[in-house]
């Protein structure tokens, strides 16, 4: 059923709560309750909450009476972005994991959109995931029903991703069912587009060995714009995004012969 506009509301008034929540932690240090309670005018009853998700996110860490910044190899900017339109992030999250039946090969790439996917995975059955991703990796490989296998490579301390040649040679054993992925901006002329080349290189090479690629991006990603081609539209299966395509990208991507799902 379609969440009701006061749900809606308490969501996207939840998400930007949790961002000022993450920049006060990385200003401050330490943060407490009746500091936060005197900032956003809610009470420690919601803010218990607030932090007690966070914290079982792995964004900081909680103390009686509030909370401090989490020590971390995967850097704050990555941190935010996993409240950054979260919201829109689960819905299509939960669009995508429709397209993955038991017993598939999947593979996953970095991002924090697909660790909403890898969220949404749990549960299903007889999966083989091949990532890149160790936060994805985290998230599913406690699954009894599932076989996970790290690719190997480098790992980046900005988001925890496993980048080079060895991530690339890992990925090329492998001929998956379907490939999950974010891009960091849909450019105007339908170029997928991402901001590390190094991230990139390991992407390409999951496309190339997928029978089916399925991208996800949110409304954000259409206004944004970044220096690494990772493929065109016309490389993809399906584009699933949480609201109506602009007329000129909708035209390109029917052009292209890509399927378009929007999550609600």
């Amino acid at each position: 059923m379609p969440q009701s506009s006061s749900t809606s509301e308490e969501a996207a008034g939840a998400e930007g709560r949790h961002r000022r929540i993450l920049l006060l932690v990385q200003k401050l240090g330490y943060v407490s309750i009746e500091d936060l309670a005197g900032r956003f005018r809610v009470s420690p009853q919601t803010l218990r909450s607030d932090l007690r998700d966070l914290s079982a996110r792995g964004l900081l860490r909680r103390h009686h009476g509030g909370a401090s910044l989490l020590t971390t190899a995967v850097n704050t900017d990555y941190a935010l972005r996993h409240v950054e339109n979260a919201a829109a992030k689960a819905a299509m999250a939960r669009r995508a994991a429709q397209a993955v039946s038991d017993n598939t090969s999947v593979f996953l790439t970095l991002g924090t959109t697909v660790e909403a996917v890898a969220s949404a995975l749990v549960g299903k059955r007889g999966l083989h995931v091949i990532t890149n991703s160790t936060a994805a990796g985290a998230i599913l490989g406690p699954e009894p029903e599932m076989t996970v296998h790290l690719t190997g490579g480098t790992m980046q301390r900005r988001n925890g991703g496993l980048t080079g040649p060895l991530a690339i040679e890992g990925i090329d054993r492998y001929r998956c069912d379907i490939l999950l992925m974010s891009v960091g901006a849909v450019a105007p002329d339908g170029w997928l587009l991402d901001y590390h080349d190094d991230e990139t290189a390991v992407v390409r090479t999951m496309i190339a060995n997928a029978a089916r690629v399925v991208v996800l991006a949110d409304h954000s990603k259409l206004t944004r714009t970044a220096r690494c081609k990772v493929a065109h539209l016309r490389d993809i299966s399906t584009l699933v995004t949480d609201a109506p395509l602009p007329t000129a990208l909708a035209r390109l991507v029917r052009t292209a012969g890509v399927g378009v799902e929007v999550a609600a």
